[in-house]
């Protein structure tokens, strides 16, 4: 009997111990999930045989894996934050720094960063990884329903014949692109269609001889968060972005969006310098191209940028 692609359900759960599979049930699954792909990396080793052409049986190498799927950018606006940010966020570096304030960490997975166990459900199998670590992607497109793209990458645990879960999913409105309280660069609006912020995570896989996949978890060794967007030009008189450019200038990023209510999420860099800037063109208006880099805050560490969920007054 075929298995039904629309019949996929993913769940996921912060590790206790890191590596060490949890337990996934129908209250791991409360996320609204498109484009979920839970994929084995396994290398084979090839091994040529004497006196033909022919070869030997290959033999597999380490066993790891990656998660990637799409969440809707989405809030009730009363609690803290949302599942996807208190669960996902952590395990991309960034931590909830107090009252929904999240800020990544340069540390390994422990006290504050963490390792997932990811499930994905397939009318009836189930694929799983254990220690996972990943990288967001926040997508942001003007007038129209923000969302997030994750990739994670973990231990390989195999799959398994298991019967769906039925979660039940959340009923958060997703957020759209528009009535932004804040969407500029050293305080001048950034009018554009669409913008962009990447974590930038670099992962590694920690290899171990007593596992046997080979591995123990997935690890954060250094980020590079940045930010791509397309807003109109301005002449150099309101804003030099090609001087500012050459002349190495930071200034704060800001882009803060309306949810439910009152509530608010707010990203924030406070040193954000120009990488790039290219001509463009939307509809025969004029665009700048612009790639940003997340610096440190002068010599505080980790603060590079900063997700602060406001709930309704």
């Amino acid at each position: 009997m075929p298995l039904m692609k629309r019949r996929k359900v993913f769940a996921c759960k912060t590790e206790t111990t890191i590596g060490t599979a949890e337990t996934l049930t129908a209250t791991e699954g409360v996320y609204n999930a498109y484009q979920l792909m839970v994929q084995p990396q396994i290398p084979m080793e090839l091994r040529e045989s004497q006196g033909s052409f022919a070869n030997l049986a290959a033999v597999p190498g380490g066993r790891q894996g990656t998660a990637t799927f799409r969440t809707d950018l989405c809030w009730d606006g009363t609690n803290v934050e949302p599942k996807w940010a208190s669960v996902l966020l952590p395990a991309c570096g960034y931590v909830d720094s107090g009252s929904g304030v999240f800020t990544p960490r340069s540390e390994a997975p422990g006290a504050n960063v963490k390792t997932l166990t990811i499930g994905e459900y397939v009318d009836g199998k189930r694929r799983l990884l254990t220690g996972c670590v990943g990288n967001f992607r926040f997508v942001f497109p003007t007038g129209r329903m923000g969302y997030i793209e994750w990739s994670f990458q973990g231990v390989w645990a195999g799959e398994t014949d298991t019967a769906i879960i039925t979660p039940t999913y959340p009923s958060d409105t997703p957020i759209r692109v528009a009535s932004c309280p804040a969407a500029s660069w050293d305080s001048v609006s950034l009018i554009f269609e669409q913008c962009v912020i990447e974590s930038g995570n670099e992962i590694t896989m920690r290899e171990s001889p007593t596992a046997a996949s080979g591995y123990i978890n997935g690890i954060i060794t250094s980020r590079k968060p940045k930010a791509t967007c397309n807003p109109e030009a301005y002449l150099v008189g309101t804003q030099d972005r090609h001087g500012l450019w050459t002349s190495q200038g930071f200034a704060t990023f800001a882009l803060t969006l309306d949810g439910s209510s009152t509530s608010t999420i707010g990203f924030s860099a406070p040193r954000a310098q120009i990488l790039n800037v290219q001509q463009g063109d939307r509809n025969a208006l004029v665009t700048d191209e612009l790639e940003f880099q997340f610096s440190r805050d002068g010599s505080t560490a980790d603060t590079d940028l900063s997700i602060t969920f406001t709930p309704t007054a």
